[in-house]
């Protein structure tokens, strides 16, 4: 019999939807733009509209560092969808890391 293990990778979650209830929870600390792996995170997600948002957790070294930091697809310019990525603080979950709003 095998013991039970856990594959720490598919239990990764690379973002959290903010709802709108919890968006007083965020701290913006900038607003600079950096890197990301772009099929990662619902840039083209049908679902989130314009408001809706994510927040990607990373530790304040990386925040402060400006590496983590989700990069919108240049791909997506000309399609209507424009994004916000801004280092942030999570109020409600201790967490550092960006917060990514559709504005447009």
């Amino acid at each position: 019999m095998q013991p039970n293990t856990v594959n720490h990778e598919e239990n990764f979650v690379p973002f959290t939807r903010v709802r709108q209830n919890h968006r007083q929870h965020i701290q913006k600390l900038g607003s600079n733009s950096g890197s990301g792996r772009q099929c990662t995170y619902p840039w083209r997600d049908p679902e989130y509209q314009v408001g809706d948002s994510f927040f990607k957790a990373c530790t304040k070294r990386d925040v402060d560092e400006g590496k983590g930091r989700p990069n919108v697809p240049p791909t997506l310019k000309g399609t209507g969808r424009v994004w916000r990525t801004t280092k942030a603080y999570n109020n409600m979950t201790k967490q550092y890391g960006y917060f990514c709003e559709r504005i447009q």
